[in-house]
C-alpha cells in the first residue's frame, strides 16, 4: 500500500505541513497466541479538534493489515484510542505491514482546526466519507513459521522496521520487545526467512536486543513486569532454575543470559557457516 503526502485536503501527517504543533501516530505490539496473531494499537493524537470530532463519531480510527504472501487485506475500524485485533495466524505469512490512520466517517462541511497551516486558515475545508483525515507511520513486521521453535522461546520478540531510526533500537514498553530496525538492514533481515544463515542473521538482531533487555530488567523489574515479556521471561528462567532478578548481577550477566535463553547461539551461528563453508569447497 502506498501511503502519498500530499492530498487536495489538509492531512495530519508527519510527512508535510498542513498542521503546526500537532501530531498522529499509533504505537503496535504484536504477539502470536494459540494460532492467533494479535495486533495491538495504542492511538496518539494531540489535535484535540480532531479527537473531538472521533468522540462525536463523525472521524473513526482506522487500521489497515495487509500481507502480500497471502493477499490478506482487512481494514478494522475504532472509536477508542487502545483496540487489540485477533487474525488466524494461518492468514498471515512472511511481511505483514500494518498503517494507522484516522478517516472521516461521514462527509464533512465547513471543517475548521486551529492547529491548520495559516495558508488554510481562509480555504473552504470539506471531507467526503473516507477521506483521510490522520495518517501515522506504517511499520512491517515478518512472522517466521518456525521462529519459535528457533529461538526456543514464546513468540515475545517482533521485529519491526522504523523509517526515523539510523540504528537499531528495542522498546521494552509493550507486551512484546520490539527490535526496531532502520530501513535498510530491515529489508535484509526480512529477506532471511529462508537463508541458509537464518540462525546467524537472526542471532545477529536477537542476541543484542536481549542483552540490552537484560540490563534494563535489575534495575527497572517494577516498570517492566506487567508486560507479557517479562512475565514469560520470568518463567523459563524458573524453569531452568534461574531467577530473572539475578540477571545483571555477579551471578548472571546479561550477556550471559542472552546466551542461555537462546540455547548457546553462537554454537548454531558457526555451525551453519561451517555448513556453507563446506558446501562451497
Amino acid at each position: 500500500m502506498k501511503i502519498n503526502s500530499s492530498y487536495p485536503y489538509p492531512v495530519l501527517y508527519m510527512n508535510n505541513g498542513d498542521y503546526t504543533g500537532t501530531n498522529f501516530n499509533a504505537k503496535f505490539g504484536i504477539q502470536d497466541s494459540f494460532g492467533q496473531v494479535h495486533i495491538i494499537a495504542d492511538f496518539i493524537l494531540s489535535n484535540e479538534p480532531i479527537r473531538r470530532m472521533i468522540e462525536e463519531g463523525s472521524c473513526i480510527y482506522l487500521i489497515h493489515v495487509e500481507c502480500p504472501h497471502t493477499s490478506y487485506r482487512r481494514v478494522f475500524k475504532t472509536k477508542n484510542d487502545k483496540v487489540e485485533i485477533s487474525i488466524p495466524a494461518n492468514q498471515l505469512r512472511g511481511k505483514v505491514a500494518i498503517y494507522s490512520f484516522i478517516i472521516a466517517n461521514e462527509n464533512i462541511d465547513n471543517y475548521n482546526n486551529e492547529y491548520l497551516n495559516e495558508w488554510y486558515q481562509e480555504v473552504p475545508i470539506s471531507f467526503e466519507k473516507g477521506n483521510f483525515i490522520a495518517i501515522g507511520e506504517a511499520i512491517e513486521t515478518t512472522l517466521f513459521e518456525d521462529d519459535t521453535e528457533l529461538l526456543d522461546l514464546p513468540s515475545i520478540v517482533t521485529v519491526t522496521k522504523s523509517l526515523k531510526n539510523e540504528y537499531m533500537d528495542v522498546d521494552l514498553h509493550s507486551n512484546n520487545i520490539m527490535i526496531l530496525l532502520p530501513e535498510k538492514e530491515y529489508k535484509l533481515y526480512a529477506s532471511s526467512a529462508h537463508s541458509t544463515l537464518k540462525s546467524t542473521i537472526l542471532s545477529t538482531v536477537i542476541v543484542p536486543a536481549l542483552v540490552y533487555v537484560f540490563s534494563k530488567v535489575r534495575d527497572n523489574s517494577g516498570d517492566l513486569e506487567e508486560y507479557t515479556w517479562y512475565q514469560v521471561l520470568e518463567k523459563i528462567f524458573a524453569e531452568n532454575n534461574h531467577n530473572l532478578e539475578d540477571v545483571g548481577s555477579d551471578k548472571l550477566s546479561p550477556l550471559k543470559a542472552a546466551q542461555i535463553i537462546l540455547r548457546n547461539p553462537l554454537k548454531t551461528s558457526f555451525e551453519e557457516i561451517e555448513r556453507l563453508n563446506r558446501t562451497e569447497d
